[in-house]
């Protein structure tokens, strides 16, 4: 990735904040829509500079998120439906519902 992709990259995300750390030869990135991050604000994810060279967009945003950007998912009477979309009243239902095995 060149500089220029990376400015077209993180004008694109405006959620992905980004700090050089010339001392390591690294970027440190944070995705602001992840609680992962959003919980401490020291988390960040390192690339160096000759890893930057060698990825894509995708390649960084993998990176960036590694498996945190998960949806949820639940099935009530049927049919699933994404969590993400739910009031903040319907989310603490779902947390105070018992669950089984069968």
């Amino acid at each position: 990735m060149t500089g220029q992709e990376l400015n077209q990259f993180l004008e694109c995300n405006k959620n992905i904040e980004w700090v050089e750390n010339i001392d390591e030869e690294q970027f440190l990135f944070r995705n602001t829509d992840l609680a992962w991050y959003q919980n401490d604000p020291e988390r960040a994810t390192a690339v160096t500079y000759w890893k930057m060279k060698e990825m894509s967009a995708e390649d960084l945003m993998l990176e960036i998120n590694r498996g945190l950007m998960v949806e949820g998912i639940t099935r009530i009477t049927g049919y699933f439906t994404k969590v993400r979309g739910w009031n903040p009243g319907k989310r603490g239902e779902l947390k105070e519902r018992r669950k089984f095995n069968v």
